[in-house]
């Protein structure tokens, strides 16, 4: 027969357990709306939608409120992001962090070794290869050369709101910005903690 010590014990075990799982389930309804863009982990397979699995969460937060601040003009992430919650950006920018990193399969446009040596300008922000270990910026290794190509478009038109990504660009034409994206494409990503370091400028 179990005494009132034993039963106090279980009940207090029993509630240390759920209270995980229950946040894991919460966390899977928030990120629930984005994988039909994103897939269930992070995985798109859609060249124009950014691979989230293994970013750095800091960087997910902020890009979330750069949508909802108008930094980042783009309608439906405007919509979507603006219904959450500082806390549910945390929860949701935790979980694809936590993810395995996966490497784009999609086909670039531009010339990868080309792209090399244009994207030397980038590594003091994005490290070598694209692997950043500055949280607040992001990891363009294994990302889709699409979507880096359209974001750099982005910030030379203005369409984004960064004065450090757009004094960089400045000068580059759209063959450059397709080299440098198809570079980072064919690298291979790392898992979103290996290296991290404090510091740095949101881009």
């Amino acid at each position: 027969m179990i005494n009132s010590k034993q039963l106090v014990t279980t009940l207090a075990l029993a509630l240390c357990l759920a209270q995980p799982l229950a946040m894991a389930e919460e966390t899977r309804d928030k990120v629930a709306v984005c994988a039909g863009c994103h897939g269930p982990e992070g995985h798109s397979r859609v060249p124009d939608n950014p691979i989230l699995a293994a970013q750095h969460a800091d960087y997910l937060v902020s890009a979330l409120r750069a949508y909802v601040s108008g930094e980042r003009d783009y309608g439906i992430m405007k919509t979507l992001a603006g219904r959450l919650s500082d806390g549910d950006m945390q929860d949701i920018a935790a979980y694809y962090a936590a993810q395995s990193p996966t490497r784009s399969e999609a086909t670039a446009r531009g010339d990868a070794a080309r792209g090399e040596a244009r994207a030397a300008m980038c590594v003091a922000c994005h490290g070598p290869g694209g692997h950043s270990v500055i949280p607040a910026n992001p990891r363009l290794a294994g990302q889709h050369a699409r979507y880096l190509s359209g974001a750099l478009s982005a910030y030379k038109s203005g369409a984004r709101s960064n004065p450090v990504m757009a004094s960089m660009v400045a000068a580059l034409s759209e063959q450059d910005i397709e080299d440098i994206a198809a570079y980072f494409a064919a690298q291979a990503p790392q898992a979103a903690g290996a290296g991290a370091t404090a510091g740095g400028q949101p881009q």
